[in-house]
């Protein structure tokens, strides 16, 4: 498991509205038994006006996809499954998005 590593979410009944998860937590953390996720959400089924800031765009898989960094939390290893890739890429943003709900900045 990485930093910015994508995975499907295990909560089968969210699947249609947020299918994926990417990880944020620190690789320094790594032997923990879980991992810090925030989800990802199609943008189709999110509202229009949301703040950039917060809500970064990604593109994953072909999808049009928002993070969701104000509904991070931690899941259990065993439970993410395997990497689907990574949006290490995109790192700053979401660390930003992370910083934003933490710092308000």
């Amino acid at each position: 498991m990485a930093q910015f590593d994508v995975y499907p979410n295990p909560s089968k009944a969210q699947r249609p509205d947020i299918p994926w998860m990417v990880d944020v937590q620190s690789d320094l953390l790594s032997g923990l038994p879980t991992r810090l996720v925030m989800p990802l959400a199609l943008r189709k089924h999110m509202p229009g006006a949301l703040p950039r800031a917060l809500c970064p765009a990604v593109q994953w898989k072909g999808d049009a996809m928002v993070a969701l960094p104000h509904l991070a939390a931690a899941f259990r290893v065993k439970d993410l499954g395997i990497a689907s890739g990574s949006l290490r890429a995109h790192a700053s943003a979401l660390v930003g998005a992370l910083d934003a709900v933490i710092s308000g900045v």
